[in-house]
């Protein structure tokens, strides 16, 4: 588990604030653009110093850690391409974490990418998580991982952060994004947590999103 205890993140006259947030399995932080969701998660790996406050990672307080060294794994805005092959990229990090890949990207079920060179920017997108997800993190951090995707791939991202089980903290603008993949919706608004609410929404959300996706691949016959 994931959790942030009395966080204040400074920057001249703009503060956040957050009490209290605990991630046990799926938390998406919902807020508009500039709401400091992604200051928060860039706090919470090390990438900004907080002016007080604790990250604790299953009981662990890891807030003095070095960035390589806290043990949670990172997808920032934006899709990270690097000058290697899917294959060369998995098999770089494989050893440079002491994992193996293979058995990762079976459970994945993303065999396909492993035989590509020139990927699209939601496989791309794959292969940054799986990456990520080669580092066995305690907990992940995602940054709008569906930003600028069109739907089939937007698609391919959403399928696979539900599969995982590892606790993941998911930062989006877009409510419907939230109720598709959230058990908790954590709102911030203002610089500060308003709440954090289950989802009850979810399985209504999910038949509409079956809907619209067969109504996608049908506009495409």
């Amino acid at each position: 588990m994931l959790e942030i205890r009395n966080l204040v993140i400074v920057r001249g006259s703009w503060r956040l604030e957050i009490e209290l947030l605990r991630v046990r399995s799926k938390t998406v932080l919902l807020g508009r653009n500039g709401a400091g969701k992604s200051t928060l998660l860039k706090a919470i790996m090390g990438l900004i110093r907080p002016a007080e406050g604790k990250i604790v990672v299953n009981g662990r307080d890891i807030s003095d850690l070095a960035v390589e060294d806290r043990p949670l794994g990172y997808i920032p805005q934006g899709v990270v391409r690097l000058a290697m092959t899917p294959r060369d990229q998995l098999e770089y990090f494989s050893k440079l974490h002491g994992t193996d890949y293979k058995p990762l990207i079976s459970k994945l079920g993303l065999e396909d990418l492993l035989r590509k060179r020139n990927l699209s920017v939601g496989e791309s997108q794959l292969l940054a998580i799986a990456t990520v997800l080669l580092k066995n993190p305690e907990a992940l951090l995602m940054d709008e991982p569906c930003a600028n995707l069109d739907w089939l791939n937007k698609k391919l991202v959403l399928n696979l952060v539900k599969s995982l089980e590892t606790p993941i903290l998911y930062v989006t603008h877009d409510p419907l994004e939230a109720l598709l993949i959230a058990d908790e919706i954590a709102l911030l608004e203002d610089g500060r947590l308003r709440g954090v609410y289950p989802n009850e929404w979810r399985e209504k959300v999910r038949r509409d999103f079956e809907l619209y996706d067969l109504y996608e691949r049908l506009k495409t016959r």
